[in-house]
């Protein structure tokens, strides 16, 4: 793989780090700001906002600007929004530096996958958008602990400088290894047009559900082993390294065989997603039964994010940043869907198994959404080959 997209996927390890990192850290941010741990918890919550919402606003304000200044710029702001994290004292001020730093990041994401699929042939643009999302992915195996390793023992702020650091590792990786100039064969980025298309904001939403509906569970999993597995709560961040192993392997994969079959990758993997869930609501308490399906759901879950990001860009027809970044908070969105959907399902049931019933359900309304529209994406393409304009175009 070129080393640009290694400098990419280096600077999404530091970005990705940052959104997490403060789970393990709220009591620690809640005395020291002040305020309760729910209240604190608008750390981790104004940084999803900002990523869902700012990501593709940040999108369609740079359209035009170079990609390489424009990387290096965005994971800039990120570094200064992340200091100014850990400089501040004030909750209000905390959750607005998360909320830039959130956008940074969604409009990073967008640009970086549009430019690793420039830099490769067609039949390995997945692959190269699969290594990009594995720095995303590694971040949340091995940034996020030692974050919070740091974190607790020099100070909750001392976490923010790390990723800081990590982030001006980044740029300074990409303001070296980036071309300057657009790789060979880059489409033109045709800006606010490619969003007229129905089957895109119908991918859009298939992303949602189908991504939304692991985290029904996820949002969860630590009660949810504890009360229907019945491990101890300090064996949960063990087990959840099934999970992170899982997610690595996945996203590999992923990427691997939608170079092959985009469409067919997709469908396969949220069919196993769909599987995935409905045996850990059979088999929650089974606990060999769900230490396999932890791998198998981190791997699922993560491995339909690099065919999906080709695929809406294939359905876009170009390498747009805009386009990358709506699929960037469609992911987002489902993350914020899914947990919304798990919190209803615990308020008026309390009951932990039907969460992977929920997202079972939710996954399988992602994957009839993607099989609708990739028979009408299809259709109409087809119909507009075989037209007499096209045949003598």
């Amino acid at each position: 793989m070129p080393l640009p997209i290694l400098a990419l996927a280096l600077t999404a390890f530091a970005l990705g780090t940052a959104e997490l990192v403060p789970n393990g850290l709220l009591p620690l941010i809640s005395d020291d700001l002040g305020v309760s741990v729910s209240q604190a918890g608008w750390v981790t919550t104004s940084f999803a906002l900002g990523a869902m919402f700012g990501g593709p606003l940040v999108a369609a304000a740079t359209l035009r600007l170079p990609r390489k200044p424009l990387a290096t710029g965005l994971t800039l702001v990120f570094l200064i929004a992340n200091a100014t994290t850990a400089l501040t004292g004030s909750l209000l001020l905390v959750s607005l530096s998360r909320a830039l730093a959130g956008a940074m990041l969604g409009g990073f994401l967008g640009v970086a996958i549009t430019m690793a699929g420039s830099m490769v042939a067609p039949t390995r643009r997945a692959m190269a958008i699969a290594v990009v999302f594995t720095g995303f992915t590694v971040s949340n195996v091995i940034g996020v602990p030692i974050g919070n390793i740091v974190g607790r023992a020099a100070g909750w702020e001392s976490a923010f400088w790390v990723v800081s650091g990590l982030a001006a590792i980044g740029a300074f990786a990409m303001w070296l290894l980036l071309p300057s100039t657009p790789a060979d064969g880059e489409s033109e980025d045709r800006g606010f047009s490619v969003l007229r298309s129905g089957a895109l904001w119908a991918a859009f939403l298939a992303i949602a559900l189908g991504y939304g509906g692991l985290f029904v569970v996820h949002t969860y999993i630590a009660p949810y082993l504890t009360t229907v597995t019945g491990v101890s709560a300090g064996s949960v961040t063990w087990l959840l390294l099934l999970f992170g192993a899982g997610l690595i392997t996945g996203n590999a994969l992923g990427g691997h065989y939608a170079d092959r079959s985009v469409a067919r990758t997709v469908i396969v993997i949220l069919g196993i997603l769909v599987i995935g869930l409905l045996a850990l609501w059979a088999l929650g308490s089974v606990l060999p039964a769900v230490l396999a399906l932890l791998v198998l759901l981190g791997g699922a879950g993560f491995g339909m994010v690099p065919p999906l990001q080709s695929y809406v860009l294939h359905v876009a027809g170009t390498a747009s940043a805009l386009v990358s970044a709506l699929a960037a908070a469609s992911f987002n969105g489902g993350v914020a869907l899914g947990s919304a959907v798990g919190g209803l399902v615990l308020h008026h049931t309390s009951h932990y198994p039907g969460l992977a019933l929920a997202g079972a359900f939710m996954t399988l309304l992602g994957l009839i959404v993607f099989l609708l529209t990739h028979h009408r994406h299809n259709t109409r393409r087809t119909a507009a080959q075989d037209s007499p304009a096209a045949q003598y175009a």
